[in-house]
């Protein structure tokens, strides 16, 4: 995107960004948008967002182009209902254009050709986001190894709660402690 070396994002805490809004190229964007700049943000970071509110139709990322690296873009509803998305958009994917008028997300693995992304109607404001990893994170490993779902608790559920209160003192025991992950150091702040 053109102009993101010039967004100044402010490393606040290690690991923690403060986003600085701004100016879409596109002139239909008319509302700020918000970047994390992944690697030019926290060096260890692999990962970039950026996210626009779409009220118009427009066309984005033209002319057709590839990268060297993975990207999703994730098209949802507003943030009242991400499941309320009433657009109609296509997008050049390969060798096929895909007709979208629903909340999805598109997986662009590094070196396909893609876009232009022809936001054609546009029935309520949606949210498009952009996400990419750096070339080294685009990897593709010889093997393949399952995820594991992970096990959360909704803690401030009703359910929760009296399930929390019903379990055994013997089961509330801590777990023996790991060592603390290694977290990334900020950035040095770059004097003005």
């Amino acid at each position: 995107m053109a102009g993101m070396l010039k967004l100044k994002n402010k490393v606040r805490k290690p690991n923690v960004v403060e986003l600085k809004p701004w100016k879409s190229i596109h002139d239909t964007i008319k509302e700020p948008m918000v970047t994390g700049l992944g690697p030019l943000d926290i060096p260890d970071s692999v990962l970039a967002m950026g996210f626009a509110r779409i009220t118009k139709p427009d066309t984005l990322g033209y002319p057709s182009h590839r990268h060297n690296f993975d990207q999703w873009v994730y098209l949802i509803g507003d943030s009242k209902n991400f499941a309320d998305f009433d657009a109609d958009v296509e997008i050049l994917l390969g060798d096929k254009v895909v007709k979208i008028n629903y909340p999805c997300y598109i997986f662009i693995p590094k070196n396909v050709i893609h876009c232009p992304l022809e936001i054609k109607r546009v029935g309520k404001p949606f949210l498009f986001v952009d996400v990419r990893v750096t070339p080294e994170a685009s990897v593709r490993p010889k093997k393949r190894v399952a995820i594991q779902e992970v096990k959360y608790i909704a803690k401030n559920n009703k359910a929760s709660k009296a399930a929390a209160k019903a379990a055994p003192k013997a089961a509330a025991k801590p777990a023996p402690q790991k060592a603390a992950p290694k977290v990334a150091k900020p950035a040095p702040a770059k004097k003005a």
